[in-house]
């Protein structure tokens, strides 16, 4: 498996579940963005499914195979 160390907009990834370590739900990074706050790197994801399910992450997150995997 190739690991992802860039991130672009229209992106997919698929969330991994806690519990069962499935995929879960397919996100799509809509922006990216450094906080004011804790000058951090963040994306703003949309649901696939749900495009009024948005959520920020953090890149460090989105890139971390336990939490997140790319969509080809």
């Amino acid at each position: 498996m190739r690991r992802i160390t860039k991130i672009a907009i229209g992106q997919r990834f698929q969330s991994i579940g806690a519990i069962t370590g499935a995929p879960a739900s397919t996100y799509e990074v809509q922006s990216l963005f450094r906080s004011h706050i804790d000058q951090l790197e963040y994306a703003r994801l949309a649901a696939i499914d749900d495009p009024t399910t948005i959520k920020s992450i953090g890149l460090s997150t989105l890139l971390n195979p336990r939490q997140f995997n790319a969509v080809c």
